[in-house]
């Protein structure tokens, strides 16, 4: 069951979701806007990756903290971001991420590993790691606050016996920025 603007504004009350910094302007009828950090995770172009070696992929990206100023996504361009927002939802809950239709139309396709996990945040809110890239042939300005993309919760049938954050395998635990 998707949860309304009304079920998460309760949920919100009771606890189950934290969004902070939260503006309820940003809720629609059954989702909430999420804002682009300042934190991007450039890949070096024309470099070698190799998934099962961390290595190849720390040494080949670079973070850019861009303190409030807008980051340039180049065309064919890939990076990583953050939400402005660090969240918090309860075991009784899943959510997903869309992208924006505004920020699609322009060529730019948002994801974020489309599913936020049962108990996430729990131990620590979190940002979302946004995967962003441009397809169109035209450079985009993102600027950090701007809204790129929209949470949508769930409500389970009932609780997860274990949250996301209570797992030992999770790696994504409390982030401040992107994380490969």
């Amino acid at each position: 069951m998707i949860l309304s603007n009304k079920d998460i504004l309760s949920a919100m009350e009771a606890q189950e979701i934290v969004i902070s910094p939260f503006d309820s302007s940003a809720i629609g009828p059954c989702s909430v806007d999420l804002h682009l950090g300042s934190s991007f995770l450039v890949f070096r172009h024309g470099t070698l990756f190799r998934p099962n070696q961390p290595e190849s992929i720390l040494k080949n990206t670079e973070m850019v903290q861009t303190e409030g100023e807008p980051f340039l996504l180049s065309p064919n361009q890939f990076v990583l971001a953050s939400t402005k927002e660090k969240i918090s939802i309860s075991r009784n809950l899943a959510a997903t991420l869309e992208g924006k239709s505004s920020i699609a139309r322009l060529g730019i396709v948002v994801h974020a590993a489309g599913l936020v996990n049962p108990g996430t945040g729990l131990k620590s809110p979190t940002t979302l790691t946004l995967e962003i890239s441009q397809q169109a042939n035209s450079t985009v300005e993102l600027e950090p606050g701007m809204p790129i993309i929209q949470i949508i919760f769930h409500r389970l049938t009932s609780e997860a016996t274990i949250g996301y954050d209570d797992r030992s395998s999770s790696k994504y635990i409390g982030l401040d920025a992107p994380k490969v």
